[in-house]
């Protein structure tokens, strides 16, 4: 273990992702009620720090806790706390919003994060394969406006001396041992607000090629695994792609820097993480080098997903169209087309996901798209 000083004594590292900026009021509020939370409880941790994610975006909020929960290297002690709470659909006098859930991964991170819309998305595959579980908890929803003020830190505090307290009676062989048999709850039972595991059907899913994320430089991280793509599509064959209403010819590529300047590349970028014993995996990206990838696809936001086919098949759809009787046409507004309408429909019609035309393939050979497409 990692966060162990000279006494033997656990050096927690507290991080918030919260969705206030930096330069604004909440946060330096949220940074003082975590560091007095902690002074109060005689807690010292190594760091604290607050970052940011995009307002209200939970989407960005589970991508990016994921990213750094992930590829933390801390392990026991190392604990984040994730607050993006857009309080949808919610009319209260008492304030009530989303619920607080608690994580813990197989290496010993621990996150407490508001379950609200996309946030749980990332960690689907981790609970499932028994890498990761997931908590309800009592910590309060409802009577204050500012709950990552008023209720959030002390319940991160609670945390952190529970799992000080823990390390010091168990000892650091018995804790590696406990996360080696997934004996999560062990871990944390007797936290004063912890409560059921949450069932799989908790954590939502996007799309394949959906937008995680858009970087500082423009680059597209998508929700796809890289080698996923090019076991459909090798290196240098290109592709149209689609977000929303715009169409952009791209080239499949290894690595970021794979392609030259000037050339839209999908390829493996700097985001992913490993599962168990398994390697590391990269998400793919829209990468354009020398240029801001996102500037080719106007208008694309987080939760969009991308769309992408061979222009070969594309056009070979097009000409089935072209023939196609006044019932496809009447359905699918064909009077008023275009190649990413096209392509959207092919979606609609569950015969291209994301980078996958298994399914419209399917089609080519059965010779039945018109068919598929009325289904």
């Amino acid at each position: 273990m990692q966060l162990i000083d000279r006494d033997g004594r656990l050096t927690p590292v507290l991080k918030i992702l919260t969705d206030y900026p930096r330069d604004d009021l909440a946060h330096d509020e949220v940074h003082q009620s975590l560091v007095t939370a902690c002074v109060t409880r005689g807690l010292y941790p190594a760091n604290i720090d607050v970052g940011s994610i995009a307002s209200l975006d939970t989407i960005v909020a589970g991508f990016k806790t994921a990213q750094l929960v992930f590829n933390s290297k801390l392990g026991y002690g190392h604990i984040f706390h994730t607050n993006c709470a857009p309080r949808k659909n919610i009319v209260s006098v008492k304030s009530a919003g989303e619920k607080i859930v608690l994580g813990m991964t197989a290496s010993g991170v621990v996150l407490l994060a508001v379950n609200a819309g996309y946030t749980l998305a990332p960690f689907h595959d981790a609970v499932k394969a028994g890498e990761m579980v997931f908590f309800q908890t009592s910590v309060p929803d409802s009577g204050s406006q500012f709950r990552s003020r008023d209720y959030f830190p002390d319940a991160m505090a609670d945390l952190t001396l529970h799992l000080a307290t823990r390390f010091a009676s168990m000892g650091e062989e018995k804790i590696r041992q406990t996360l080696k048999a997934r004996g999560y709850r062990e871990l944390l039972e007797g936290l004063s607000y912890l409560g059921e595991p949450l069932n799989i059907s908790s954590f939502p899913q996007l799309p394949e090629g959906t937008i995680y994320y858009i970087d500082n430089f423009g680059n597209m991280k998508l929700n796809m695994k890289h080698a996923k793509i090019v076991a459909q599509y090798k290196p240098g064959t290109p592709l149209v792609a689609a977000i929303g209403n715009t169409v952009c010819d791209v080239v499949v590529g290894d690595v970021g820097f794979s392609m030259g300047e000037g050339v839209v590349a999908i390829t493996s970028g700097s985001s992913g993480w490993a599962l168990g014993a398994g390697e590391k995996e990269m998400f793919a990206e829209i990468f354009l080098r020398g240029g801001r990838a996102d500037s080719h696809f106007p208008g694309a936001t987080t939760g969009d997903q991308l769309l992408a086919m061979t222009r070969a098949d594309l056009e070979r759809v097009i000409e089935t169209l072209k023939g196609a009787s006044g019932d496809v046409s009447g359905r699918h507004d064909l009077y008023n087309i275009s190649e990413a309408r096209i392509m959207h429909m092919l979606a609609r019609a569950r015969l291209l996901n994301g980078f996958d035309s298994s399914e419209l393939q399917k089609a080519f050979a059965a010779n039945d798209l018109e068919k598929r497409l009325m289904a």
